[in-house]
């Protein structure tokens, strides 16, 4: 729970960022997406995942008054068409990671997280997948 919380605090830093563009832009950079906005959005639309498998406690809570610039961020960029058309299905996508929360995913990344390693640290001649 404690690195979940770093991130709801991290997001929180980035709502102060965001609210000191004022008049109401939702963008870091203001008007326009900006390479830490659009850096942020393959991760911000997969937080729902935490929450999937972790439960309740693990989502992101967008009702505080801390996250409301971020949850109108969040609300303006997954609008955009242009972002929309990039996004996978949230139950496919679910379905795909679930073999990586239930532990049943076998390559070498897969193998590296249960171990608590990296992936560079698999011998192929070794460990198997």
């Amino acid at each position: 729970m404690e690195n979940f919380n770093k991130l709801v605090s991290g997001l929180k830093a980035f709502s102060r960022e965001i609210e000191k563009n004022g008049d109401g832009k939702t963008f870091l950079g203001g008007d326009r997406l900006s390479n830490t906005d659009i850096s942020l959005m393959p991760w911000a639309f997969r937080y729902y995942i935490f929450e999937h498998y972790r439960g309740e406690e693990y989502a992101i809570p967008y009702d505080e008054p801390e996250l409301h610039a971020y949850k109108e961020w969040f609300d303006n960029v997954f609008s955009l068409e242009s972002v929309k058309r990039t996004l996978p299905d949230k139950d496919r996508y679910l379905e795909h990671i679930g073999k990586y929360a239930d532990s049943s995913a076998r390559s070498k990344v897969a193998n590296a997280v249960r171990r608590g390693v990296s992936a560079h640290e698999i011998e192929d001649d070794k460990d198997t997948y």
